[in-house]
C-alpha cells in the first residue's frame, strides 16, 4: 500500500478515558481507517492533551528542543563543540546526509501532529455525546494545533503539502501549497480558534492553548504576513488582557509558573525537566559541551545586558571556556520547574514594535522596545528613524528571544537580512540555503512533490 509520505504512515489516536498518552500504529495493508467519533468528554480531552504530551515525548523533534539547536545552529546562534554530527548545520549547507535528520526531527512530527489535529476535527465535528462546552474548546485546540505546526513547516520548507483532512484518498499524492495559501490557511484556523477557545486556562498551568495564546500566535502570523495595522491591534488585546506580565527576575521567565508565559508544553519524559536543559547543561566539569553559543551572539549583547549574564553561563574544558545557554537551568530532576515556554509576553511587546515601525508610529514602537530593553537593565533606545528602529528591533529580538524556537534564524529570512548577515560568516552561503530541502525520502514515496531550488 502507497502511504501518504507526508505523514510516513497512517495514526491515528488510541487513548483512554484519563490518559494522556498519544499513541500511534498503523493501520492494515488493505484498509482505510476509520475512526468512530468521541464518545465522551473525557475521551476527547484525553486525545487532544495527547498530543502536547508526544510533543515532549523524546529528546529529537522539533518541539522538543531541535528547532532552536537546529535552527540555532543554522543561523549565528549556536555550534555543536564536537564535529561531524551537525557541521552541516553550522555551516548552513545541508547535503543528503542531514535529511534523515530533517525528516525524523521536522517533516515527520509536524505531519504526524497535522493529522492528529485533523482526525480530531473530524471526530469532534460527527460526535454528538460531547458537551457543548468541551466540544468548543477541543474544536479550537485542535485548530491551534495544525496552525502551530504549518508555522513551523512554511518556515523550514517554504512551500508544503496543505493537509486538512485524515482520508487517505484525499491525501496521498498532494503536491506542495504555495506559501500564501498556507499562511492563508492558518490564519484561518487561529481565527476560528480565537472564537472557539474560552479566556481561562483549564488548568493551573498554561500547558494548553486558550483565547490569549491564539491570538499570540495571530498577532505572529499576521506581522509574517505585513499584516501591520491587525498585528497591532491583536498583540495589544494580549498585553491589554492582564492575565500576563512581564516578569522582573529573569530566572523566572521560564519557570513552569511563569506569569510571562502565554503557552508552555509540559515535560513527560521521566526525571527530565526540558529535554532542552537536559541537552545542554553539562552534568558534571568533566561532560563533553554540546550546544555552545557562538562569539557572534556573545559579541552582540550590550554592555551591562542582564540577560547575558542570566541566559548564558561559562565552563571550562580541556582548558577552554565555552558558553552554553542557559535560559533553562535545571538538567534532570525528579520534581518538574520548569515548563518549555513556546509562547510569551515579551514577543508580542517586540512584535508589536515592529508593526508600529513599519506603520510609522515611531514613538509606539519606541516605548515597546524600551519596555524591554528596561527588564534587561539597559538604557532606551536612541533610535530615532524607522531604519535605525528597525535595526534596534532586530537586535532586541535577537538577544531576547535567543536560544527560543528559531525566531533568529525566521528573523534573518523574513525580514531579507539572511544573506547580509550569514554569508559573512558561513562558507559557501548561497540564495537556496533560505530553506531546508524536502527530505529524500519524502520525494520518493510522493511523486507530486518537487525539491526545493539548489538541492
Amino acid at each position: 500500500m502507497k502511504t501518504l509520505k507526508i505523514l510516513v504512515a497512517f495514526c491515528f489516536v488510541m487513548v483512554g478515558s484519563g490518559c494522556k498518552k498519544f499513541v500511534t500504529i498503523d493501520p492494515p495493508n488493505n484498509q482505510i481507517v476509520n475512526p468512530t467519533p468521541f464518545t465522551d468528554d473525557a475521551t476527547a480531552t484525553a486525545t487532544i492533551t495527547g498530543i502536547y504530551s508526544e510533543m515532549m515525548n523524546g529528546i529529537a523533534q522539533f518541539s522538543s528542543g531541535y528547532t532552536t539547536f537546529l535552527e540555532g545552529m543554522y543561523a549565528d546562534e549556536l555550534y555543536y563543540y564536537t564535529p561531524g554530527r551537525f557541521d552541516e548545520f553550522v555551516a548552513s549547507n545541508i547535503s543528503l546526509t542531514s535529511h534523515g535528520v530533517i525528516e525524523s526531527s521536522f517533516w515527520i512530527p509536524l505531519y504526524k501532529y497535522i493529522y492528529a489535529a485533523n482526525l480530531a476535527l473530524e471526530q469532534l465535528d460527527a460526535s454528538t455525546k460531547l458537551s457543548a462546552a468541551v466540544k468548543q474548546r477541543l474544536s479550537g485546540e485542535a485548530l491551534f494545533i495544525r496552525a502551530f505546526c504549518y508555522d513551523y513547516l512554511v518556515n523550514v520548507f517554504g512551500d508544503v503539502p496543505l493537509v486538512l483532512h485524515s482520508g487517505y484518498a484525499q491525501n496521498m499524492d498532494l503536491p506542495r501549497t504555495a506559501s500564501p495559501l498556507v499562511y492563508a490557511q492558518m490564519l484561518q484556523d487561529v481565527s476560528r480558534a480565537v472564537d472557539l477557545l474560552p479566556a481561562d486556562y483549564p488548568e493551573p498551568e498554561r500547558t494548553r492553548p486558550n483565547k490569549w495564546a491564539a491570538k499570540a500566535l495571530q498577532a505572529r502570523l499576521l506581522l509574517y504576513t505585513n499584516n501591520y495595522t491587525a498585528t497591532v491591534a491583536t498583540a495589544s488585546e494580549v498585553i491589554n488582557s492582564n492575565l500576563f506580565a512581564l516578569e522582573t527576575d529573569l530566572d523566572k521567565i521560564f519557570l513552569k509558573e511563569s506569569q510571562e508565559a502565554i503557552w508552555q508544553l509540559q515535560p513527560v519524559m521521566p526525571n527530565y525537566n526540558t529535554t532542552e536543559g537536559y541537552q545542554i547543561l553539562p552534568a558534571n566539569n568533566n561532560t563533553q559541551p554540546t550546544f555552545v553559543v557562538t562569539s557572534y551572539l556573545l559579541n552582540a549583547f550590550e554592555g551591562g545586558d542582564q540577560r547575558k549574564a542570566a541566559w548564558i553561563k561559562g565552563r571550562t574544558y580541556s582548558n577552554k571556556t565555552v558558553y552554553y545557554p542557559y535560559k533553562y537551568k535545571v538538567r534532570t530532576n525528579l520534581a518538574v520547574t520548569e515548563n518549555y515556554v513556546v509562547l510569551r509576553l515579551a514577543e508580542m511587546y517586540l512584535i508589536r514594535a515592529e508593526a508600529n515601525n513599519q506603520l510609522g508610529h515611531y514613538p509606539d514602537a519606541i516605548n515597546d522596545l524600551n519596555t524591554i530593553r528596561a527588564r534587561a537593565g539597559l538604557a532606551a533606545t536612541t533610535a530615532a528613524s524607522a531604519n535605525d528602529i528597525m535595526q534596534a528591533i532586530e537586535q532586541e529580538r535577537r538577544t531576547e528571544l535567543c536560544f527560543e524556537w528559531g525566531h533568529r534564524w525566521f528573523d534573518l529570512k523574513r525580514t531579507g537580512r539572511a544573506a547580509a548577515i550569514l554569508s559573512v560568516i558561513k562558507t559557501g552561503w548561497s540564495a537556496h540555503d533560505t530553506l531546508w530541502p524536502i527530505p529524500a525520502a519524502q520525494l520518493n514515496l510522493n511523486p507530486s512533490l518537487v525539491q526545493n531550488t539548489g538541492y
